[in-house]
This record gives structure tokens, C-alpha cells and sequence, in this order.
């Protein structure tokens, strides 16, 4: 009788646990969005950086803005991210400074007409 209520409550344990990790997944596949509002007089390629990898995420069109979404899988296991612009037609790139990756987060990025002068704001 003993051993029988023993392996009831181990069974217990263990399904208990099991619901946490569950849920603990679902979060992590919570997709991220980046928002860019370009004021900048030209159209600008933006591109994430993650796991030593660059992934275009798209293009916003002069003085209009654009929301990208970052799916959870593929950031995969990159616990830093970094955001990266390109004016087409304009030499030279501004990079955004490095931030910890979590899922579900927002990002807007504001590209001024000055590129060095863009602004980057997380929640």
C-alpha cells in the first residue's frame, strides 16, 4: 500500500512539473515586433543581427513608417540582438546598440534625417 501511494505521488510530481514547462515554452514562442519610423528623406533597408547572422527584415520608404515582426524561432537561442540601417543609395550603415533579446518585446526605432541621430526605445 505503501509503494502504491509513493508512485501515485512521484506520478503526481512529475505531471505537475511538466505543466510549468509547457508554459514556459509558449512564452518563448511569443513573437517580438519592431517598429521604424523613418524620417529620413531616402528609403532605408533594416536588418536584424543575431547569432553572428544578418536578416533583412525589410525596407521602410521614406518619411513613412514600418512594423516587422521578429519570429521567436528565428532569433533561436540569441540572448543579444542588434539593429542595423542601410539608406539605399547613401554610403555608410548605423548600427543600434546591442540589446538583450526576450520574447514578446517592442522595439521602435526612429530614423531621423541624420541617421546618427536615430533613437531606439524598448518595452
Amino acid at each position: 500500500m505503501r509503494y502504491w501511494l509513493a508512485g501515485l505521488l512521484v506520478v503526481g510530481l512529475v505531471a505537475g512539473c511538466g505543466r510549468k514547462h509547457v508554459s514556459q515554452q509558449l512564452q518563448e514562442n511569443i513573437d517580438s515586433t519592431v517598429h521604424v519610423e523613418n524620417h529620413h528623406w531616402g528609403d532605408v533597408d533594416v536588418f536584424l543581427i543575431h547569432d553572428g547572422q544578418r536578416t533583412r527584415l525589410g525596407m521602410v520608404t521614406a518619411t513613412t513608417d514600418q512594423t516587422f515582426t521578429i519570429r521567436s524561432r528565428l532569433v533561436g537561442s540569441a540572448s543579444q540582438l542588434q539593429l542595423e540601417a542601410h539608406a539605399i543609395g547613401m554610403p555608410g550603415v548605423l548600427d543600434s546598440e546591442t540589446m538583450a533579446y526576450r520574447a514578446g518585446m517592442q522595439i521602435n526605432w526612429t530614423l531621423e534625417a541624420n541617421l546618427s541621430r536615430a533613437t531606439l526605445s524598448i518595452y
